[in-house]
């Protein structure tokens, strides 16, 4: 659940990153964007895998499927190299492997192969008036259909339904629209600002609490929460003051790495 408060946030923060960097030529907005992400991930994710690689060669006799997941994740797809040999994440079968959570940055970067081109021929990325709506539809569709078979492929696969960007596309998606919705100032989304935040976030923590065998009903309402949160999150606030704290926002700037 952890994961999916952080995609929902990396939906936001991926489309305010694009807003900024809007361009008249399509070759300049996927070069920069593409080079931005590299820039930030890959430099903590090569040295992890090369040093932790080399410290499970030397205690693990049989690290093949670990210094595999690391490979993969360096391309982008371990998630799915884990769906292959576990049921789920907490798998006796990846319970010995370091890198089983790079799954989540593997389906951010399969994230990033399409979303750029979103942007785009939604007219966003080039500053078009029906830009943000056109961008809004087509995030809201994919999404839709992404929550469905989130919910349906988990009946019957639960790796699938975990590890697969498609059914986490509208983690990522909500908070896509959630950042054009504010920064449209949509109505209803304004009324949400009077909620309390403290509140929010004691929800945001019980529901972390709450049985495995609600993992969907969880799930959607920890991104529901989440988007509250980073609406009615403002200064008067207990809540506000504590993620305003100068040692909680350095944690946020070295969160990567540290994951």
């Amino acid at each position: 659940l952890g994961v999916d408060i952080f995609f929902v946030i990396s939906g936001y923060v991926i489309t305010l990153s694009l807003t900024d960097r809007k361009s008249k030529n399509f070759w300049n907005l996927i070069v920069g964007f593409y080079k931005k992400r590299l820039k930030r991930l890959a430099p903590a994710l090569i040295f992890f895998i090369f040093v932790i690689s080399i410290f499970y060669c030397l205690i693990d006799p049989n690290p093949i499927s670990t210094l595999k997941t690391g490979q993969l994740s360096l391309i982008g797809l371990s998630n799915f190299y884990l769906t292959s040999i576990s049921t789920d994440y907490f798998a006796q079968s990846t319970q010995l492997n370091a890198f089983t959570h790079t799954w989540s940055l593997s389906v951010e970067w399969q994230f990033y192969i399409i979303f750029p081109f979103l942007i785009w021929f939604s007219g966003y990325g080039r500053d078009k008036e029906k830009g943000p709506k056109n961008l809004l539809t087509i995030i809201f569709i994919l999404s839709f259909l992404s929550i469905i078979s989130f919910i349906f492929i988990y009946q019957t696969n639960e790796s699938v339904a975990y590890f697969f960007m498609p059914t986490r596309f509208w983690e990522i998606g909500t908070g896509c629209m959630l950042f054009i919705g504010i920064n449209k100032n949509f109505s209803f989304l304004k009324r949400l600002e009077n909620i309390s935040a403290n509140f929010v976030v004691i929800s945001l923590v019980a529901t972390l609490f709450l049985p495995q065998t609600y993992f969907i009903t969880s799930s959607i309402i920890v991104v529901l929460l989440t988007s509250v949160l980073i609406i009615c999150l403002t200064k008067g606030d207990k809540a506000y003051l504590i993620f305003t704290n100068k040692k909680i926002i350095f944690v946020g700037i070295i969160s990567y790495s540290l994951y």
